[in-house]
């Protein structure tokens, strides 16, 4: 049985954050869609339709293209997620700040005081609070 399972699956895309992408977003419609606005159950089902037609085509140039696509958009979203997480992870022991010079994002110590602080991208010095 497993091979069977093996040669069918042989040369078809499989799954990648894309699929799962849309499994999650298949989830949350299909709940909300159970609650309020029953249309929302048959957008669901058309996104799970979707992520199994992509586990099993075989037309991989095409799904890799779906995919980098999708990357360029999620890349600056996770990106970004990454960094909240962090932060707030972060947020007893350090005090985060952007240069008002050139908006980078920087970070200092808690507990120093007022300090002088140097951005290392444009080289502007200013005064912050820890």
């Amino acid at each position: 049985m497993y091979q069977r399972l093996q040669r069918f699956l042989y040369g078809r895309y499989g799954t990648d954050k894309l699929n799962l992408a849309l499994l999650v977003l298949g989830l949350v419609l299909f709940f909300l869609g159970g609650l309020f606005f029953r249309p929302l159950v048959f957008l669901a089902d058309g996104l799970y339709i979707w992520c199994l037609f992509r586990t099993f085509s075989r037309n991989i140039p095409a799904r890799q293209r779906e995919y980098a696509w999708f990357l360029r958009w999620w890349g600056p979203v996770s990106g970004w997620l990454s960094q909240q997480k962090r932060q707030f992870a972060q947020r007893k022991e350090y005090k985060y700040f952007k240069c008002p010079a050139c908006r980078q994002q920087l970070r200092a110590p808690r507990g120093r005081g007022n300090i002088e602080v140097t951005c290392q991208k444009c080289h502007s010095v200013f005064r912050t609070k820890t």
